[in-house]
């Protein structure tokens, strides 16, 4: 459908013209604009750009055809998408949509968050941006600033605005007092780190018992957690629970409702047990949430499980074996014809595998319990809460 190649002295004047063209269609160019002036200014930026070695100026083919412009700064901090424009004929075809997808997919193999900068006066691409997990991280002019970082695309302002359900659900009180008490009984006075602290479900009723500290990869649940609690309060460090570190040492570490599951590799997961090792003094705990895979209810031949369905609401579980991987796709529906979607992607772990994965950090498993209340774990138990214990200083 499109292809990009690096451009050349001979693009300018193309350059020029498709990044004019498609700034007209939005109409956003100035009243008193001087072409002429802008060209000129264009032209030689763009020569600079070409011999930058900091920066990779494209242009985007369609059909074998120039048209559009792209240009992207990778440094070893981010990977940063300059400015991207395309001519009107080839918009709307989801050229723009898989080029951004692409630079995702080089960020987060690389580790890093993508970044970009986008005009207040141009909604349609900050539509774009929000649908695709941008979010705002501060101002520069007459632009805002924005980045993506890997698991951004699901925890989106969108979804949290909407994550918290007060009083029911995994916030209501007989699910929220049980874990509270216990993880507070586990840290025995000591400090806790939540691993994807999100909007602070657990650690906001747990800071009134313990000093709670959070790592946090979505600044939108950052956002919603921060309405309730300031830094002085909880202190959050933004960054992937697997690689992130805070100060100091903690008694326990905990990582609660299935969250490990995000980690989409066997490996992510272990430099998750990694990284809590290396924030837990000697002897601390790490506590981990997670449900049971469900393959025993998969009939041959079918790839699906249907996990509920209630008024309003059904979950499929769709399931790779091979990869140990399962997309949960949640329906949210009224008494009308329109339906919403959210996906969850996830990698399963048998807690067999989750034992191996602690030993390989330095823990040994300390209890396992079928959920907070200590009820025990048996072969029917469709989750399990398991504390394992740091065996050595790590």
């Amino acid at each position: 459908m499109y292809r990009i190649r690096q451009a050349s002295l001979a693009d300018v004047e193309f350059l020029a013209d498709v990044t004019l063209t498609a700034t007209r269609a939005e109409r956003r160019p100035a009243p008193d604009f001087d072409e002429s002036a802008w060209r000129e200014g264009f032209t030689n930026w763009t020569r600079e750009s070409i011999d930058d070695p900091t920066t990779d100026l494209y242009v985007v083919e369609v059909d074998d055809r120039p048209a559009g412009r792209l240009r992207v700064s990778r440094t070893p901090e981010a990977v940063e998408l300059n400015g991207i424009q395309l001519h009107p004929d080839v918009q709307n075809r989801g050229i723009g949509t898989a080029i951004i997808t692409e630079l995702q997919s080089e960020a987060a193999t690389r580790g890093v968050p993508l970044r970009l900068h986008v005009e207040r006066d141009n909604p349609d691409a900050r539509r774009l941006y929000d649908q695709l997990g941008f979010t705002k991280t501060g101002e520069d002019g007459a632009e805002e600033v924005m980045q993506w970082t890997k698991g951004t695309q699901l925890w989106n302002a969108e979804v949290a605005k909407r994550y918290d359900t007060p009083g029911t659900g995994m916030f209501a009180p007989e699910v929220l007092g049980p874990t509270v008490n216990r993880l507070a009984a586990l840290a025995e006075g000591g400090r806790a780190l939540e691993f994807a602290i999100g909007t602070g479900r657990v650690a906001v009723p747990l800071s009134e018992h313990i000093p709670v500290t959070g790592i946090e990869l979505s600044t939108a649940m950052l956002e919603q957690l921060r309405a309730k609690a300031d830094a002085d309060s909880i202190p959050v460090v933004l960054g992937d629970m697997a690689t992130a570190r805070v100060p100091g040492e903690f008694a326990l570490v905990y990582l609660v409702f299935n969250t490990i599951s995000n980690l989409l590799t066997q490996e992510e997961q272990v430099a998750c047990f990694r990284n809590a090792a290396r924030h837990l003094s000697p002897g601390g705990r790490f506590v981990i949430e997670l449900w049971v895979p469900e393959l025993r209810r998969l009939p041959p031949g079918t790839p699906a499980t249907v996990g509920i369905a209630d008024p309003g609401y059904i979950l499929l579980d769709r399931y790779d074996v091979l990869k140990q991987h399962v997309v949960s796709h949640h329906f949210h529906f009224g008494e009308g014809t329109q339906a919403q979607l959210f996906r969850t992607p996830h990698r399963y772990i048998w807690p067999a595998e989750l034992d191996l994965m602690a030993q390989l950090a330095g823990f040994t498993l300390e209890s396992r319990h079928a959920d907070w209340s200590a009820t025990p774990f048996t072969a029917n138990s469709p989750s399990h809460v398991s504390v394992y214990r740091l065996t050595h200083d790590a």
